[in-house]
């Protein structure tokens, strides 16, 4: 390449030199060094382009792999805590995490002031015998969903309770999940406050917790669900290689949990999320994630709603971002009219938390746009 230029910058030079470039002789000239130099640069470009397709070939070839490799785990249950349902774990994939097309937040995460909003006790819910048999593990568990619920201040008192007992409930699956929760908790806060550092630490901690939640007790909902948020929350630290196998994880975890838990109505609101950013995918997305994956799910905006209205018959108080997304499939359906209704509905609930303030701006902004239908 550097000997042609040098030879194309001589040639340029001799031609000057020649005193000839205003002449027809060096009209032409200039034309041919001119056409050689575009030669030169076109190859350039094709070869840089030639090395672009090989290195997609070969990321394209991995991931394949991956998919093939994948198969669902069946992990047997080898202790029972203070659990809520019973079930086995089969473990998957699915490819979603890294292909949303929304604007909101990553679907399979929500923030913890939704969640104390809608979920069950599960206190309420505990095996009697056991907690008769351990009353300070049941003030415990009291006392830090109560927390949960409360400030910030509060949340992180949550967060150093639990942490005070960990040694102590380190069997527990009822205290793991929570450890889960709260980690969840404080990774939202210090997101808030911009410290993403502290944020991915939490967020990764939150993970571990979860992950032993389920090694010790396969047929807990709730350590299911946390399970499925703190691998969603972790999506932001990852490549997109990893995105790509957590959303399968997601799914498949948040429909075990659905299993166990039918009536929770976070979970089918995680479901509904889900399927409303696979209703969202264009063509394009469709068809590059068809060169990773045999098949995809397909879902629509009807089945999103579907579980969105079960998440609010559900909930024992309105919630905000549930009744906005139940309007935005309308729109997308272009059901203008009903995305409207939905959208006051949603302005009903008042705002607490800043999660609340995001969504209350963006159904502002819809009802700006659409409040004429």
């Amino acid at each position: 390449m550097n000997a042609d230029f040098l030879r194309y910058r001589g040639l340029l030079a001799a031609a000057v030199g020649a005193g000839v470039v205003l002449g027809a002789a060096g009209i032409f000239l200039y034309h041919q060094l001119y056409a050689e130099k575009r030669r030169m640069l076109l190859q350039r470009d094709l070869a840089r382009l030639d090395m672009t397709v090989a290195e997609m070939r070969s990321e394209l070839d991995a991931l394949r792999r991956v998919a093939r490799n994948k198969r669902p785990v069946t992990r047997r249950s080898n202790k029972k805590s203070i659990s809520t349902t019973d079930t086995e774990l089969d473990t998957d994939i699915d490819l979603y995490s890294a292909i949303g097309t929304d604007d909101d937040d990553e679907f399979f995460d929500f923030s913890d002031d939704e969640d104390d909003d809608v979920m069950v006790s599960s206190v309420n819910l505990l095996d009697v015998s056991e907690t008769e048999s351990d009353p300070e593990l049941l003030k415990l568990l009291e006392d830090v969903d109560r927390l949960l619920k409360g400030t910030g201040e509060e949340k992180s008192l949550a967060y150093n309770t639990l942490m005070e007992c960990e040694d102590k409930y380190s069997d527990r699956v009822s205290v793991l999940w929570r450890l889960a929760k709260a980690h969840h908790t404080m990774a939202t806060i210090y997101g808030a406050e911009g410290d993403n550092d502290k944020k991915k630490e939490f967020v990764f901690q939150g993970f571990q917790y979860a992950q032993r939640a389920l090694e010790l007790d396969e047929s807990d909902a709730e350590a299911h669900k946390w399970f499925a948020v703190t691998v969603g929350s972790r999506g932001e630290f990852l490549g997109t290689k990893e995105k790509i196998e957590d959303g399968y994880v997601f799914k498949n975890h948040v429909d075990t949990a659905l299993k166990l838990r039918p009536d929770d109505p976070s979970l089918h609101h995680l479901l509904g999320r889900f399927k409303y950013e696979v209703a969202t995918l264009s063509w394009l997305e469709r068809k590059v994630a068809g060169t990773l994956f045999a098949e995809l799910p397909n879902a629509t905006y009807p089945e999103a709603i579907e579980d969105f209205m079960k998440a609010e018959s559900l909930s024992p108080s309105p919630w905000k971002e549930n009744r906005l997304l139940i309007a935005k499939c309308h729109i997308n359906q272009s059901n203008y009219a009903e995305g409207v209704i939905w959208l006051d509905k949603a302005i009903e609930v008042p705002v607490i938390s800043p999660d609340d303030e995001s969504v209350e701006r963006e159904v502002q902004s819809l009802l700006q746009k659409y409040s004429g239908y």
